[in-house]
């Protein structure tokens, strides 16, 4: 509720300027009357959402419920509580329904393409969640990672839209009755008291796998055994599942369940099912072997994660393992590969790139990709073309002998690509010995540019050479306006050098980004003092907090009196846009006593806009290791900077 809270921010600003505070109370009330409207809708719709992945699901029953009136209260067979209110709550919902052809849930008369129920062979799909963001509603069909925005507005009349739970039935003590919106028959879910089945160990979050070892693993259910109860669990005939004995055993217990893995790569759903008389639920809990060769789970068909994208062998269909084997054929990526290197190499010039995936092979040992050719990444010169992009997983690259060029370079075209993703990996950019600007991803500022709709790097080790004149991550057109509704996430990342470096994070001019800056450490690796770690403005919807700087090593040569985090012109039109609660807790250690400024000093600073860096009096850093590519902070401080 952030947009709420600074809206309350401009109306206390507003109000002291005047000298009746009549209308700026009642203005106050009514804003705060309108944002718990917002919450009690979104709250309403995501309850009835979750009562409705019930109904799909067809494995769950009541074991108890109450009702107040307006709310019920319902406990699942599986510990789960979930609330029901009678009616409508706030004004104007989006309309859900399922298609009875496709099964695809319909949202706000669009088709969103996904399955409302799980298919044979797949995953259950995530359960729409909605949020209400500038009076509109939004949706996300994977566990809030993604949001879109559906176009309709909160508010309106109660007849505009109704939510989609439209009647509730418990006449028959025995089951509870639920309509659906644009559904004649309700559904049912039977009310059997004390039957229980809950998956207490492990405890995963929303779509979250168990991974066990070859060994295999222990989990525990909690059930209410009665006389006659059939309890067991099931998996496929290749993996194993043995539960301790429960046959002198009454009331509520807590059994063990001991699952074995096939020996090579695989997943399953691991179900246990309680049988009482004519009625069976069942919990479960999705098992995947534990990764030694992500290759090997490619091959069996298993889902790699790189960021938030998923690769296997379905949709990236072409692969190469490179080993120490075949090495000796290699010389450059080809385009539409998935390569999973267990061997370093030293790849020439590929260019024509527009879809690529590359994955460090071993999970125990780090290959090396060597790049020495300026440019050594093109992105395919090819208008009109929707591609994926590149995305690359836990490889360690070297890029010491580029000269003023980059690892990745876009060439002239109109293409889209979905994203460019580096995740895992470990970045050595420049030698102690050049003196020029190297760049990570580079998109040249004299060309016509394609749009990446989302640029990412999160759990990297970047190590910078000391005496490098302005290297850079991503140096950007200032006059790509595609860029604008494109994603820049640079999160949960080690910055390091041994000597100290002035590095630009993201250069954009003045051109405004959407950014997400967070829980990144710098060590000795400074904003280029001439601009900023961002030289851009950041869009309303940017967060950058819970970064750490450090400086331990003195300044060499002239590095200016102040150090900014953002090099933003002071624009009333711009500032007004940004939600500046989404600028806060960066903080930063610096032997040098430089002051450190949020936006650059000579753009001033916005009013009302507080100085988002906070400056400590002692390190806040406990350790670092090299060998280890980790930075440890101090206990108060262990929320702030990159953990992995």
């Amino acid at each position: 509720m952030k947009l709420y809270k600074s809206l309350l921010f401009g109306l206390l600003m507003c109000g002291f300027a005047a000298c009746d505070t009549t209308d700026l109370e009642r203005d106050i009330n009514s804003l705060k009357d309108r944002v718990e409207d917002y919450e009690a809708q979104v709250q309403k719709l995501n309850d009835d959402m979750n009562i409705i992945r019930v109904l799909l699901d067809g494995n769950k029953t009541i074991t108890s419920y109450s009702f107040d009136g307006t709310n019920y209260t319902l406990t699942l067979s599986n510990g789960e509580t979930l609330t029901l209110t009678q009616g409508i709550v706030g004004a104007n919902y989006p309309s859900i329904t399922i298609d009875e052809e496709s099964g695809n849930w319909i949202i706000a008369g669009k088709d969103s393409g996904v399955k409302a129920e799980a298919e044979d062979g797949k995953d259950a799909p995530y359960t729409p969640q909605f949020k209400i963001e500038n009076e509109n509603w939004w949706v996300s069909y994977d566990g809030k990672n993604t949001w879109e925005n559906l176009g309709v507005v909160a508010t309106g009349t109660p007849s505009d839209k109704k939510s989609p739970i439209t009647d509730v039935d418990t006449r028959d003590p025995n089951f509870i009755k639920i309509t659906l919106e644009g559904e004649q028959d309700p559904r049912v879910i039977p009310v059997i008291r004390d039957l229980v089945c809950k998956i207490t160990e492990p405890e995963l979050a929303d779509g979250e796998m168990w991974y066990i070892g070859s060994k295999g693993a222990t989990l525990k259910v909690k059930v209410n055994i009665q006389p006659g109860d059939i309890i067991r669990p099931v998996v496929p005939a290749d993996w194993k599942a043995e539960m301790s004995d429960y046959s002198t055993l009454s009331g509520e217990q807590s059994l063990d369940v001991t699952v074995t893995p096939l020996a090579a790569a695989s997943k399953c759903v691991v179900t246990i099912e309680v049988n009482r008389g004519a009625n069976t639920i069942t919990d479960e809990i999705v098992a995947r072997t534990q990764t030694t060769s992500y290759y090997a789970d490619y091959m069996a068909g298993l889902d790699i994660k790189i960021g938030d994208m998923t690769v296997n062998k379905f949709e990236y269909p072409k692969s190469i393992l490179i080993s120490s084997d075949n090495v000796g054929e290699f010389t450059s990526f080809e385009d539409g590969v998935v390569y999973f290197i267990e061997t370093d190499i030293t790849p020439t010039k590929s260019s024509d790139i527009s879809n690529l995936v590359l994955i460090n092979n071993s999970v125990d040992k780090v290959s090396k990709i060597s790049f020495t050719d300026k440019n050594s990444l093109n992105l395919k010169s090819e208008t009109s073309l929707e591609a994926k992009g590149l995305a690359i997983k836990g490889v360690r690259i070297v890029a010491e002998n580029i000269g003023s060029k980059s690892v990745l370079a876009l060439a002239t075209n109109d293409a889209v690509y979905n994203s460019v993703i580096l995740d895992g990996c470990e970045l050595a950019l420049g030698t102690d010995l050049a003196d020029n600007s190297p760049s990570l991803f580079y998109f040249d500022s004299s060309r016509k540019l394609p749009q990446i709709k989302k640029i990412v790097l999160e759990n990297c080790f970047i190590k910078v050479a000391k005496q490098v004149r302005e290297p850079r991550i991503f140096q950007m057109n200032p006059s790509a306006e595609k860029f604008k509704s494109s994603l820049v996430s640079i999160k949960n990342n080690i910055f390091y050098c041994d000597g100290i470096v002035d590095l630009k994070l993201c250069t954009y001019a003045n051109s405004t980004l959407n950014v997400l800056m967070q829980n990144n450490t710098f060590v000795n690796v400074v904003p280029h003092y001439t601009q900023a770690y961002l030289q851009l403005i950041p869009s309303a919807n940017s967060v950058v907090s819970k970064n750490v700087v450090v400086v331990n090593n003195e300044y060499v040569g002239d590095i200016g009196t102040n150090l900014n985090f953002v090099s933003s012109k002071k624009d009333d039109t711009t500032i007004a846009d940004v939600n500046h609660t989404n600028f806060n807790d960066n903080i930063v250690y610096d032997i040098n006593n430089k002051k450190w400024l949020w936006f650059r000093n000579s753009y001033g600073m916005p009013s009302g806009f507080k100085n988002a860096v906070d400056l400590l009096l002692e390190t806040p850093i406990e350790s670092i290791l090299l060998e280890e590519k980790s930075v440890k902070l101090k206990k108060e401080w262990e929320s702030y900077g990159a953990c992995f």
